[in-house]
């Protein structure tokens, strides 16, 4: 593999590589046998003794699994890797079922043509701290007690959550900023500067811990390495994913971050607070609401932890002591650290040093997390590249940071930032509106309460350029900050239980106001093109390809259910999930605002299509999105310059469009992956240079081969096109002679940019005699054939207006369907948006409203059930600062 600017390229073919990824898997983060929810099993012997082995999943389903995701186009995995699967026994002791188990994996996926790249991951330390990763012994090791962190909020644990079926949406992500992670990561990048008297077994618990954690993952490399996985199949490793601050540049301990954009939720202790509360001292609390623009509090809290602490009692610290065999230096006593430093003191209860770690005490400079950070990622590359030397190294910055300068002498670095929709992720719904949140932050929109409007976007067309312009902002700063090297998304992706959309008979008071501005979507089936987990994925991934960004979705789950969704913190993210076989009634049954989804559905042939549904078979996906197929150019003979692929609507037929600038130093074609549910085999293809070959694979996808005449592109960029319906008239003409394999009949007079466009296909007499086409049988092409109406129109019955040619057939996936023998032109219809007003319009709208309320709250609502109300569907006027 090799890195050229910003894009990856084939070391044989010189051929420019898109990554099209998933993260492999969200299961990794838990032991067998222990779901976040659980407690049976949970902090038994320190957890010493869980195995990973059969995370993600058993090796006799590796084939099932990874079958499957190459069938959805992917080409990369992030494959998870905690420290605590490699290293859960004790500091040392490594798991070689675990490492054989992992080796045995990579060699499958190296049989799939699947590239990886290792995530050693994390959230907020640990499963004992409500996160994932690190393993259990590290807790013990500082003197911390995990079975006592919900008494005094040290952390939010799932295990031991009291209602986990209610656990609250997203809340695990505030553990980072509480005692027990806030010091284990404080330990971890400065311990030394800030907590000098932790000594164990000789030297600084800041050298030990990072020391065990680059060896470990030095295990991990070795074993790859001598397994024959390096560059073969894993091509490099990312770090650490999402690390924490600690209370690194907390500038004053008895403060909240005052930044308005900062996550809040729930109960939120300072970091004194949090201190006082380790120790078993009842303090009082702020409580946190998240609200559109940004987190409200809602009011104080007296949190008393009834004799808890956070912290081992002596004879405890001594039993782990003598486990694992440490021995701590005099001068490290148990209980809190950071009154053993004197930042508080025990006997008073009052804080000594408020800004304690605003500061570097030895130099009396500001405190900058970035610093230690970096020094870390040298260190860690160091020790991976002392066996993978080549090694590429995903630098993954904190979570929505902007990305700092890295030292030049870092080489062969690709940035990984993560993004997420953060209101769909938390409000677990596709709303109306949005916020331009990265840009917010970096402060585009000025300072005051008003720059939240400033940001604020409403309806479907503005929604999906705040995504494209937010990638565009953290794409922009890797090349600024990082350098010219490429950026691939680590994570992005969609919550599947969000709630349904709402319809225009709901009671919310704002649903009424908001009706002036938007249409309100009615429910949707998952599989529907109206579904809000279809629109969320849809503007995800469009904002992607519209940056030309590489990207790995979080995430796939095999064993994700109904009931607790990726079975950790509430999470329900997997793009796959086994349906449950029971039969549904589209005329009565209503989407559930659970994680049950309904997949691509299979027609009772006995009954019509408008009939009776029941899911096709256990193979099928209950996460079966239409956006999440689309076409994806694997390898580029060039330059890719355009991507542009519009999803099916039930008004819309689906397109894609891409461009490029060919290189005639590539060797082979451009290789581009079309999904048969959307372009079935063969398609009708166009092109204005070149030729191009269709390879039917198997029934879910084919490959697109386009070779461009190197005297044509030397000039000429390449828009490669893909198109469904239009009422326009063809411009360029193509090769009818043979259905699978065409050439240019390109006029010497076109434009600088140059088309190749699949359609739907005609019946042609002579494709059943097309037996040379390899992969594609007669069967199957058949079956193809007779489906293309419901796969081009998979949401309204074939009009007559549509179609020149109609016949019946029992379709086999969706019953009786009529199909087309009419050939599509050469025009792109539009995104359905279900905007009704164009943006300058919505916010005249806006500013009416926000200088004379009462025009609107003196006109009646459209039905009696619409009154106003105390629940937060969408937003509310309590939501708005600027409304009385």
């Amino acid at each position: 593999m090799e890195l050229n600017g910003r894009w990856f390229i084939d070391s044989k073919s010189k051929r420019t590589i898109l990554f099209k990824g998933v993260n492999l898997g969200g299961g990794s983060k838990l032991p067998n046998g222990i779901a976040s929810h659980e407690r049976d099993g949970y902090w038994v012997d320190y957890d010493r003794k869980v195995s990973f082995v059969g995370r993600p999943f058993p090796l006799n389903e590796a084939d099932e699994h990874l079958q499957r995701l190459v069938n959805l186009g992917f080409n990369l995995l992030r494959f998870i890797v905690t420290w605590e699967a490699v290293e859960h026994e004790g500091p040392g002791v490594y798991d070689e079922a675990y490492l054989e188990y992992m080796v045995k994996l990579l060699k499958k996926c190296q049989e799939y043509g699947l590239r990886v790249y290792i995530d050693p991951h994390q959230d907020s330390w640990s499963r004992h701290c409500g996160g994932s990763g690190h393993p259990g012994w590290t807790l013990p090791l500082v003197g911390l007690n995990p079975l006592y962190f919900p008494q005094t909020n040290a952390a939010i644990v799932h295990n031991l959550y009291p209602d986990p079926a209610n656990f609250p949406k997203m809340i695990w992500n505030t553990n980072y900023q509480k005692l027990a992670a806030a010091t284990l990561f404080t330990l971890f990048f400065a311990g030394k500067t800030y907590a000098p008297k932790c000594i164990v077994n000789g030297i600084h618990v800041q050298d030990y811990l990072q020391q065990h954690y680059y060896r470990c993952f030095q295990k991990v490399a070795q074993t790859i390495h001598d397994n024959g996985l390096e560059n073969t199949c894993v091509i490099g490793y990312d770090t650490m994913n999402e690390p924490g601050h600690g209370y690194l540049s907390v500038p004053d301990i008895t403060q909240l971050n005052q930044d308005d954009t900062d996550f809040k939720m729930g109960l939120m202790p300072t970091a004194f607070e949090g201190m006082l509360l380790g120790s078993g001292v009842p303090t009082k609390v702020e409580n946190w609401e998240f609200k559109w623009n940004g987190p409200k509090k809602s009011g104080t809290v007296l949190v008393d932890p009834a004799g808890a602490v956070a912290w081992l009692s002596e004879s405890e610290l001594n039993d782990a002591n003598q486990l694992f065999g440490w021995k701590r230096d005099v001068g490290w006593s148990s209980g809190c650290i950071w009154a053993l430093h004197q930042v508080w003191d025990k006997s008073t209860h009052q804080v000594l040093q408020p800004y304690y770690f605003a500061t570097e005490p030895n130099s009396n400079t500001e405190t900058n997390y970035i610093h230690h950070w970096i020094d870390h990622v040298q260190t860690y590359a160091t020790s991976l590249r002392s066996v993978h030397w080549d090694a590429i190294l995903f630098v993954q910055p904190p979570i929505l940071a902007a990305p700092p300068k890295l030292p030049a002498s870092l080489k062969r670095i690709v940035y990984s930032p993560h993004w997420y929709d953060g209101l769909t992720l938390v409000k677990k719904k596709w709303c109306s509106y949005n916020v331009d949140f990265i840009n917010l932050n970096r402060g585009k929109y000025g300072t005051g309460p008003l720059r939240f409007l400033r940001a604020l976007r409403l309806g479907e067309k503005a929604i999906r350029q705040c995504f494209v312009d937010q990638l565009h902002t953290m794409q922009t700063e890797g090349l600024e900050n990082i350098g010219q090297y490429p950026c691939i998304l680590g994570e992005i992706g969609i919550p599947y239980d969000m709630e349904n959309s709402t319809s225009s008979s709901s009671s919310s008071f704002w649903n009424w106001v908001s009706s002036f501005f938007v249409n309100v979507s009615s429910t949707a089936y998952i599989s529907e093109p109206d579904s809000s987990q279809n629109k969320a994925m849809d503007a995800s991934i469009n904002a992607l390809e519209k940056n030309l960004l590489n990207y790995s979705l979080w995430n796939y789950t095999p064993d994700n259910n109904e009931e607790w969704g990726d079975l950790w913190n509430g999470e329900d993210l997997s793009i796959w999930q086994t349906p449950i076989k029971k039969a549904l009634s589209t005329s009565t049954t209503t989407a559930s605002s659970s994680s049950i989804t309904v997949a691509a559905i299979e027609m009772d042939k006995t009954e019509s299509a408008e009939g009776k549904q029941v899911l096709i078979s256990n193979q099928a996906n209950g996460r079966n999105i239409l956006s999440l197929h689309r076409p994806h150019t694997m390898l580029t003979s060039g330059t890719p310059l355009k991507i542009d692929f519009v999803s099916p609507t039930k008004n819309t037929c689906a397109s894609f469009e891409y461009v490029l600038r060919h290189d005639s130093g590539c060797e082979g074609p451009t290789e581009i992956y079309v999904p048969t549910c959307h372009f079935p085999c063969p398609p009708s293809v166009e092109i204005t240079t070149g030729r191009w070959e269709i390879n039917a694979i198997n029934d879910s996808y084919s490959i697109l081969l386009w070779w461009i005449d190197e005297e044509v592109s030397k000039t000429k960029n390449i828009r490669n096109e893909y198109y469904y319906h239009s009422p326009l008239p063809r411009i360029y003409t193509q090769c009818q002679d043979d259905p699978i394999h065409g050439t240019s009949d390109e006029p010497s007079s076109l434009s600088a940019t140059n088309q190749i466009i699949l359609s739907e296909p005609t019946k042609n007499p002579s494709y059943h005699h097309q037996r040379n086409v390899k992969n594609c049988s007669d069967n199957n092409t058949l079956d193809l054939n007779r489906r293309r109406h419901r796969h081009h129109h998979p949401y309204q019955k074939p009009s007559a207006t549509t179609t020149s040619q109609e016949s019946t057939h029992l379709d086999p996936l969706f019953g009786p369907v009529s199909t087309s023998s009419t050939l599509s032109s050469t025009y792109q219809a539009p995104i359905n948006t279900n905007l009704l007003l164009q943006d300058y319009e919505i916010f005249d709208e806006f500013d009416h409203f926000i200088h004379s309320p009462t025009r609107f709250l003196s006109s009646p609502p459209p039905s009696p059930s619409l009154s106003p109300s105390d629940e937060d569907d969408d937003l509310d006027f309590g939501d708005f600062p600027l409304f009385p």
